[in-house]
């Protein structure tokens, strides 16, 4: 089963002991930093409203082990459930790799 793309973009950050925090467009914290993958996301099907599937647009915000700031990435998801990353910060690329993320997840959404 293909998991949720911000659980998969997120899991690469925890992966490197990393933490991450959702920021409503509005400015105010919606997420406080965290490394607990169930409070990005709605990722069962009885979940609702968990995480960015709460806000229609969003900045998920990440860290590194010692809560060093080292990206963002705007999001938003649409009535149809579609999400995307909408911007991010380049230096993700070269931390965790983002737009080769992204291009893999897409590429096995196709093939559902």
């Amino acid at each position: 089963m293909l998991e949720p793309l911000a659980k998969t973009i997120v899991q690469k950050i925890i992966d490197k002991d990393g933490f991450y925090s959702i920021d409503a467009v509005e400015g105010e914290e919606y997420q406080e930093i965290t490394n607990d993958i169930s409070l990005v996301c709605n990722q069962k099907d009885e979940d609702k409203y968990v995480g960015i599937n709460n806000l229609d647009w969003c900045f998920i915000n990440f860290y590194d082990s010692k809560k060093k700031f080292k990206g963002w990435i705007e999001w938003i998801e649409d009535n149809n459930k579609d999400e995307r990353v909408s911007d991010y910060t380049i230096n993700l690329d070269g931390y965790i790799d983002l737009n080769k993320t992204i291009d893999k997840w897409e590429k096995e959404y196709r093939r559902l």
